[in-house]
């Protein structure tokens, strides 16, 4: 057999392939790895050697794109919480898997077999093991188009941080009358650097207020 590429081929380097043994069914057709996207055409020659008749069959090499995906910052969520969401605002694909690696996984992560990807803009809901601690969890997003069948793979990480924590809280005790009370601690950890008071319905109704968010500097 032989194989002809036609001038819009050859301009993407796919090279002409001289009279050759025919191997067993399927044989392959070398595709250069930087052709764009599109279809090639050529012409195979199915030649006996002994008379040199031949055959010629016309055929197309259609080389898809790899699909795309335009993903938001790693998630990072707290120590405890049971998911993370993975934002993308743009893709060409409409399926995706998750793959942890070994640390993850021993961590609790589970892999994600072939799910549906939602049209952009969108997130993928990442489950978190509650129990899984502090740390920097890495795992490979392969996205892909069900019609094409192609495929990319994206390297992800998926980051818990530690809680913040204060220790020996005093609760405060003042006079009637008094405006204002002093909430003593002990030390902290994980670099708090606000504060929030929700007060309960009683307390409320007595005319406290809730902080939220406060300056906090231990």
């Amino acid at each position: 057999y032989s194989i002809d590429f036609d001038a819009a081929a050859e301009a993407q380097t796919f090279a002409a392939v001289p009279p050759t043994t025919l191997p067993p069914s399927p044989f392959s057709i070398a595709v250069p790895a930087g052709a764009v996207p599109g279809s090639y055409n050529a012409t195979p020659r199915i030649i006996n050697s002994g008379t040199t008749c031949f055959t010629s069959y016309p055929i197309t090499v259609t080389v898809f794109a790899n699909p795309t995906i335009t993903l938001g910052a790693n998630p990072q969520v707290c120590s405890g919480t049971t998911c993370a969401n993975l934002t993308y605002s743009a893709t060409t694909a409409n399926q995706y898997s998750i793959d942890f690696n070994a640390a993850a996984e021993t961590a609790g992560f589970a892999d994600v077999a072939l799910t549906a990807l939602a049209a952009a803009p969108s997130q993928i809901v990442i489950t978190v093991p509650g129990a899984a601690a502090p740390a920097t969890y890495n795992a490979d997003l392969t996205i892909r188009n069900s019609v094409t069948t192609c495929t990319t793979v994206v390297p992800i990480q998926v980051i818990i941080n530690p809680l913040p924590t204060i220790a020996a809280v005093v609760d405060p005790q003042i006079c009637l009358g008094a405006t204002t009370a002093t909430l003593s601690y002990g030390a902290t950890t994980n670099s708090p650097n606000q504060f929030s008071l929700d007060f309960d319905a009683a307390a409320q109704a007595a005319g406290f207020v809730d902080v939220t968010n406060a300056a906090f500097a231990p």
